[in-house]
């Protein structure tokens, strides 16, 4: 399908970027945008009518909402691999035992605006915790430097 309203043509596997914009109280009412959303990446899954799910790039999520992602989906697995007889655990593959869980999220076309494709074989890196330490430590020690 293919969303010919606004400025750009959009179609399903599209790359988007989300518009980031203020959340109105029409948005709340609707659930179909959140201030988090803003300048998300991600692919177009469906489209339906005005509004289309995205398959959200996870390397792009705010920090605090990839790791309760991550927590969910290693819970998610452990509860399937629970259910799962003995017999049954010992045939998986490591990549069965391993599945992602995807980051979906339905959004109004309006909120989109067509993206690059991503290259998977450079991803996004997201710096960690002790990357941000380090800058953070090393910004103050040039800072505390230049003062003396």
């Amino acid at each position: 399908m293919r969303y010919t309203g606004g400025m750009a043509k959009l179609s399903e596997g599209d790359a988007v970027v989300i518009v980031a914009r203020d959340s109105s109280a029409s948005d709340v009412k609707s659930g179909l945008y959140y201030g988090h959303y803003g300048n998300l990446t991600g692919t177009i899954l469906k489209i339906y009518g005005e509004e289309a799910s995205v398959l959200v790039d996870r390397e792009v999520l705010p920090v605090d909402i990839e790791k309760r992602h991550a927590d969910n989906e290693k819970a998610m697995r452990q509860r399937w691999l629970d259910g799962l007889s003995e017999e049954a655990r010992n045939r998986l593959t490591a990549t069965e035992k391993a599945f992602r869980l995807n980051y979906a999220i339905l959004i109004s076309l309006s909120d989109l605006e067509k993206g690059k494709k991503r290259d998977d074989a450079t991803p996004v890196k997201r710096p960690s915790e002790a990357d941000l330490a380090d800058a953070e430590a090393k910004f103050l020690a040039e800072r505390t430097s230049a003062k003396n």
